[in-house]
């Protein structure tokens, strides 16, 4: 009987294997396009590298971040001879699969109640990723293309069932000979849809209308949008610049075709877990590498980002001073620009199951290699999203670094039901596996515009005030800043 059991598990497997494999994306020169983070010093040293020599990622970074006001000045004159703007914010997006629809409703809402920031800069992992293409493409524009943009985010995080997203295994034991949970082929082509429906959609109204806003993106001149992945033979964490990786294709049906492909290569393979979703491999034939999900190594990135942009403001300085022919004073030394930290998701681990007082749980009783491997993975996860948070303070000691997260959804009520609360509907028994609920995902968007109507809702995390002792935190309600540590 075992035998027989083995070789219909082995049919199935290989068959499954077959249907699944990696998933492989095209897009001539990838690899050329992923940039490497620079780790701060402190990074540096614990790794036994180098101190003295630094890779050029941050003078890269920073010409391509000042490019588009160079290209400002020396055509307008108006802008030239005017004071210099000021430092405009970051924004960092983290993952979190299903979790972004927190995200989703947080950001549509703040924009409709006109208190978006005008963000330079917005980085993105995993689902983070996927947002941020919207971010850039103009989500906070107060006309109809960005109400446009900001529709499409929300439809993409509204999936009438699972498979909208991924295809996902039903005997979870085959994942160990499949080598994933769920394949990623329906999420590409939702992304395809949504990201350039005149090619991949065109019956939609959208399509209809000629939206591509992959055009967008790519000529977007003030708003950088950078995607975190690992490269999995290296190990390394790297981004893509967005503009950077779109600007070699023109206007034609096939060249946005390409482009929307490259676009989705990179998006996707920043959001492939390993073993929970199917290998993602971007490049040409013969050469494709494989990619992980960014959150593999950092929730969202900032280091080498926020150093970058004060070596492009001294790069602008120097060319106003240059084309006014007199000198421009350099800006009053501070902590630069505010960063937003959108959390996709809890930082507060749940339970893995939630059981009645006296009765044990699953994870107590059963000792099977993927239950185990899930648990641990959401525990590695939920450490690594707070430390890679909680990291921003090692290169901004000072300086506002606004926060944001689900925590209190569990008893959270949406507005479209009394009845029922989020936590419950993620925790049903019927949706244990499930990787995208789309009702919790409604809750999670409800709960996310909720967030953004009742209040202010980001606090400002602990500031350092150099002495490696002493934080001062805001109290919760905003007021008394508390000391923290000794004086």
């Amino acid at each position: 009987m075992r035998r027989i059991l083995l070789i219909v598990l082995m049919g199935l497997s290989l068959g499954s294997c077959a249907f699944r494999g990696a998933l492989k994306m095209d897009c001539a020169d990838f690899a050329s396009f992923i940039h490497p983070i620079e780790m701060t010093p402190l990074e540096r040293q614990i790794r036994a590298l180098d101190l003295e020599t630094l890779p050029p990622a941050e003078r890269e970074l920073a010409n391509r971040l000042a490019a588009a006001e160079i290209e400002r000045l020396e055509r307008d004159p108006a802008f030239l001879a005017a004071p210099p703007s000021p430092e405009r914010p970051v924004l960092l997006l983290s993952g979190g699969g299903q979790w972004g629809a927190f995200g989703v409703g947080l950001m549509n809402q703040l924009v409709e109640n006109r208190q978006f920031p005008d963000f330079s800069v917005v980085t993105g992992v995993s689902t983070g990723a996927l947002q941020s293409l919207f971010v850039g493409a103009g989500l906070d524009r107060q006309d109809a293309e960005g109400k446009a943009i900001r529709d499409a985010l929300e439809t993409s995080y509204s999936p009438q069932k699972e498979s909208d997203i991924v295809d996902r295994e039903s005997i979870q034991a085959l994942a160990a000979l499949n080598g994933a949970l769920a394949n990623l082929k329906p999420l590409k082509r939702r992304f395809e849809q949504r990201i350039c429906p005149a090619i991949y959609d065109p019956k939609s109204p959208a399509g209809q209308a000629g939206v591509c806003i992959v055009k967008t993106l790519r000529d977007a001149k003030t708003r950088k949008v950078l995607l975190g992945m690992i490269e999995a033979n290296s190990g390394e964490f790297g981004y893509v610049d967005v503009q950077e990786l779109l600007a070699p294709y023109g206007d034609s049906k096939k060249e946005l075709g390409e482009a929307t492909q490259c676009l989705a290569g990179a998006a996707i393979a920043s959001a492939a877990v390993p073993v929970f979703y199917q290998q993602v491999r971007v490049g040409k034939k013969p050469l494709y590498k494989t990619y992980y999900d960014g959150g593999v190594r950092q929730s969202v990135f900032l280091a080498s980002v926020a150093d970058a942009q004060r070596v492009a403001r001294e790069i602008v300085r120097r060319k106003r001073a240059e084309l006014l022919g007199r000198d421009v004073p350099a800006p009053a030394p501070g902590p630069g620009a505010d960063i937003y930290v959108i959390r996709n998701g809890p930082t507060v681990l749940p339970p893995d199951q939630v059981v009645m007082p006296g009765y044990p749980s699953e994870i107590d009783e059963k000792a099977d290699a993927l239950r185990a491997a899930q648990r641990g993975e959401a525990i590695m996860v939920n450490q690594l999203e707070v430390t890679s948070i909680a990291g921003l303070r090692l290169s901004r000691p000072g300086g506002a670094i606004w926060f944001v997260s689900a925590d209190g959804y569990r008893n959270y009520t949406p507005t479209y039901d009394s009845k029922i609360t989020c936590g419950p509907i993620k925790e049903a028994r019927k949706n244990k596996n499930m990787m995208f609920i789309p009702d919790f995902m409604r809750c999670m968007m409800d709960y996310g515009r909720n967030r953004a109507t009742g209040g202010e809702p980001w606090i400002d995390l602990c500031h350092y005030d150099g002495t490696e002792t002493r934080a001062v935190c805001r109290r919760p309600d905003g007021t008394m800043p508390a000391v923290v540590g000794r004086r």
